[in-house]
């Protein structure tokens, strides 16, 4: 039987639980830093030798050569179905689709022929595809679409092996994209070689994609010197429910939220008491069933929460507080009063609108801000790959606009002491 974690909204300790449910969600520890702060250092100092040093010990991989070879291409897409791979194209051709629509729908053209914005896009591209507890092609194609569909040019993957073989999945996934850059480097010291670059590994501009807290780790220490989409969680679903709601879909999505990996987080907020009994009473019944049913269980009793709300107006705060990376209305949308005020990185409304199709087949990209930075982080999308810059091309023949100008930023530099500036600007005045 699970042990699950519960809490009602109208007992008295709920507030002082509530915070400690959210202080939980950080797994990043000093440790980790410092262990990720050595892992940059050495193969800062060290190169190809740091990274196969950490191949050999995290991954078993004891190869000189970390770019897949055609050869090991062609042998990997040999033992793909060939229904996989048109399931593969089907979902690229969607995601693709889409984020080419949303490249499409951007203001991208300069509004002032003198003083503008305009924009460029990143001249090349590390997605960091996980390869430990489970494969991830979704994630290639994921990533690789929205870089694609506004003409990054240069797109390399970087994916830990396994006793030295990558998952042919992700070899099957990149092949559909039409990348053929694949490094056999994972972890921590996979961006710390994209960012900085060794002789094998090419530097990037920018770093995309979810990994464990070492990865997350080593995108924020290396943020700056490298772009990075953020700093990714583990993943998470928030289900709000009523008495309305399928007890079924809500008890698989939440199985399905948590088989991710044990540090995933699968939350039902839900005011009908009924439906929280059978959501329980289901995933008893079918866990044992599954494969991944361990994972899901540690994930349930150590990050899963029920809370039982008495109305839907008690959802809000819970909603917004933990911010999620996903978040389900799980019953008619129009009941729901909040619905617009609710954030998250993606909201599926209705009862058909499964979160697992929103990681396959939809169209946005399943690459979305975690760990509450819904608040103020957007999923992965075109913009990611587009730089804006500003542009100024004054027109010197319009005196009167030019001396007002000239006129204004003399006295604001001379009030800050800064007279050189001011000088500078009236060398521009004509005789």
């Amino acid at each position: 039987m699970i042990k699950f974690n519960e809490m009602n909204v109208d007992e008295a300790s709920f507030d002082k639980c509530f915070v400690d449910f959210l202080k939980k969600r950080n797994p990043i520890t000093n440790d980790i830093s410092s262990q990720v702060s050595e892992i940059i250092r050495n193969v800062r100092e060290n190169g190809d030798f740091a990274l196969k040093e950490y191949s050999m010990k995290f991954d078993g991989f004891d190869g000189d050569e970390f770019l897949v070879s055609k050869k090991e291409i062609d042998q990997a897409l040999k033992d793909i179905n060939s229904d996989l791979m048109d399931s593969l194209e089907f979902a690229f051709d969607k995601i693709l689709n889409y984020q080419s629509q949303c490249f499409k729908t951007l203001v991208l053209g300069s509004f002032d022929e003198h003083i503008s914005r305009k924009f460029r896009v990143i001249d090349s591209l590390g997605i960091y595809i996980p390869g430990g507890k489970a494969s991830y092609p979704s994630t290639v194609l994921m990533g690789a679409a929205p870089a694609i569909a506004c003409g990054v040019e240069n797109i390399f993957i970087s994916s830990p092996t396994q006793n030295g073989l990558l998952n042919s999945l992700t070899i099957a996934a990149a092949k559909v994209a039409g990348i053929d850059k694949i490094y056999k480097i994972g972890g921590a010291q996979a961006i710390a070689a994209l960012a900085i670059g060794t002789e094998q590994i090419v530097k990037v501009d920018k770093i995309i994609g979810p990994g464990n807290v070492y990865v997350a780790e080593a995108k924020k220490q290396l943020f700056g010197e490298v772009g990075i989409d953020s700093i990714a969680g583990p993943s998470e679903i928030v289900v709000f429910a009523d008495k309305t709601s399928d007890p079924e879909t809500i008890a698989w999505d939440l199985m399905a939220q948590s088989e991710h990996d044990s540090d995933a987080s699968g939350v039902l907020v839900c005011s009908c008491e009924k439906v929280i009994e059978k959501v329980k009473e289901i995933i008893n019944k079918e866990i044992n069933s599954l494969e991944r049913c361990s994972i899901i269980k540690s994930s349930i009793e150590s990050n899963g929460m029920i809370f039982r709300i008495k109305d839907n107006s008690q959802a809000k705060r819970i909603i917004n507080s933990i911010a999620p990376e996903h978040l389900h209305i799980a019953f008619d949308h129009e009941n729901c009063d909040d619905e617009n005020k609710l954030v998250a990185g993606l909201v599926l409304k209705g009862t058909v609108s499964a979160n697992s199709l929103s990681d396959y087949v939809l169209g946005p990209s399943h690459i979305l801000p975690t760990n509450t930075s819904s608040r103020f982080s957007s999923p992965l999308s075109v913009e990611d790959f587009l730089v804006s810059y500003s542009f100024i091309s004054l027109d010197k023949d319009n005196t009167e606009e030019l001396e007002d100008y000239i006129k204004h930023t003399s006295r604001i530099a001379n009030s800050e002491g800064l007279t050189a500036h001011a000088i500078s600007a009236e060398k521009r005045l004509k005789d």
